[in-house]
């Protein structure tokens, strides 16, 4: 089956055309005196997101993907509610989206593919929904290893960039960068290295947690004569 991440890279690439960059994510060789252990640092993120039941964000999302052209970089909004419930509804391209309604996750890209919707059944894995924050947030010490990379800005405000290297070898992706704010643990920024090369960055602007998010925002009727596709076997 294939997972989230990889459907969202091979569809919502194609439907952004984006751009191919050459990305250098080593880590720095001196750490600055102030930056703190990194898994301190996650443990508050973790905290932090554990406190927040709802989250609704604006999101610009830029794609590095060696074997395709480019384009700009894709916009939207970002809606989450625990549990289990989370959309990216983009604006640009408009109408392109991706809604985990509880039972099942729904990509729907009529940018790029306007024929056909993927569907998965969630089964409550960690990441499954399609929550890129949760992905990396829900029980990442199990998953990960945290190592400290720089002090940086996201959004106007002070940072504390992570890499988070998946222990799992089969992971659909090499190493993720994560910017933490240092005001309020959140994460105001994700890089993420895929394993075929490409590199997705999202960044998150004009954060709300707790908002009050209409139960409508979660659901999603594939438009009448579009192809369901079922992913989840």
């Amino acid at each position: 089956m294939r997972t989230e991440l990889q459907v969202t890279r091979r569809q919502d690439a194609k439907s952004a055309g984006i751009a191919a960059l050459a990305l250098a994510l080593a880590l720095p060789g001196a750490v600055p005196a102030y930056a703190q252990n990194a898994n301190a640092i996650l443990d508050r993120s973790v905290a932090a997101y554990a406190r927040v039941s709802s989250l609704r964000a604006d999101f610009v999302q830029e794609v590095s993907d060696p074997m395709i052209g480019g384009s700009e970089p894709s916009r939207g909004e970002f809606l989450q509610q625990k549990p289990g419930r989370f959309a990216m509804r983009w604006t640009q391209p408009r109408g392109d989206l991706i809604v985990a309604d509880g039972e099942y996750l729904w990509v729907y890209l009529p940018s790029s593919t306007p024929d056909q919707v993927v569907k998965t059944r969630l089964s409550g894995r960690p990441g499954e929904s399609g929550d890129i924050i949760a992905e990396f947030l829900e029980h990442p010490h199990e998953r990960f290893s945290a190592a400290y990379v720089r002090a940086d800005h996201a959004g106007g405000r002070d940072a504390d960039v992570l890499a988070l290297t998946p222990l799992d070898r089969n992971a659909a992706y090499s190493r993720v960068l994560v910017w933490v704010d240092r005001a309020d643990s959140l994460v105001r920024k994700i890089e993420i290295g895929e394993a075929s090369g490409a590199v997705r960055r999202i960044t998150f602007e004009r954060l709300r947690p707790n908002a009050r998010i209409p139960a409508s925002a979660f659901t999603f009727t594939p438009p009448t004569g579009i192809r369901v596709v079922d992913a989840s076997h």
